[in-house]
This record gives C-alpha cells, sequence and structure tokens, in this order.
C-alpha cells in the first residue's frame, strides 16, 4: 500500500466513468514509490493546483477520545485526531511530465489514467487500465 496523494480531476478524461472525480496518485513521491498525503486538483483547463496545509500538533485533551474509556486502551484512541491540517492556500504547480491517477469504481472496477503535461497544462489523457470484474 504505502502513502498516496489525491487528485481531484477536473479537467476531460476520455471514458471516465460517471461520477469518477476522485483519483489517487503516486506519481508526485520520491523515487515513484508514495506521496505525501497531499490533494491536487486538476482544473477544467488543465492546471495542476497543489492544495497547500501545513499540519499542527493537537493537544491530547483536545483529542476525540480523551476523558473517555477508550483512552485507557491506548494505541489509535490515544492517536485519533493529534494532528489539524491548516491550509495556507494554493499554488499553481508548473509540472512537465506523466503522472498516473487512479481508482475504483462503485462496480469496484480498476480506472486508471496516464495524463501528460508540458509547461504546466494538460495536453493528453488516456485510460490506460480498466479492470472490468
Amino acid at each position: 500500500m504505502g502513502m498516496f496523494d489525491t487528485v481531484v480531476c477536473k479537467c476531460f478524461l476520455p471514458d471516465r466513468p460517471t461520477g469518477i472525480n476522485d483519483f489517487q496518485t503516486k506519481s508526485f513521491g520520491t523515487n515513484g514509490i508514495g506521496g505525501n498525503m497531499d490533494n491536487y486538483t486538476i482544473t477544467i483547463d488543465g492546471s495542476l493546483i497543489l492544495h497547500k496545509v501545513r499540519m499542527e500538533w493537537v493537544e491530547e485533551e483536545d483529542r476525540p477520545y480523551y476523558g473517555k474509556h477508550e483512552w485507557d486502551k491506548g494505541g489509535l484512541y490515544k492517536m485519533a485526531g493529534c494532528m489539524n491540517s491548516i491550509p495556507e492556500g494554493d499554488e499553481v504547480i508548473e509540472h512537465h511530465g506523466i503522472i498516473y491517477i487512479y481508482t475504483h469504481t462503485d462496480d469496484h472496477d480498476w480506472v486508471e489514467y496516464e495524463i501528460k503535461f508540458t509547461d504546466g497544462k494538460v495536453v493528453d489523457a488516456k485510460r490506460i487500465h480498466e479492470d472490468l470484474s
């Protein structure tokens, strides 16, 4: 599994299943092995936007299970809500190259696209994988 980034794609995608806009990618990760859990949008005009955030630590007493019996179990109960994501604005990314985005449909079909950017704009998008179970 590993880390990934989320991409909301608003630009044209050929053979896009109805209602599918949210995808994952590992194309922006270090050495192609994962992402940073960042959120991107590909706009209608083909621009790539990074929605920048900074992470802020949440004190224990402000977490959802603090003071409840689950808190004493430790583990994930103590970690739940330990970080807040603080928006810091959007940045246009002048990407040049290919990214791959993928998702599953409600019918559990695998859908994957190869999207080519030149000088920060989508110049080609093609569906490269389809698993019709």
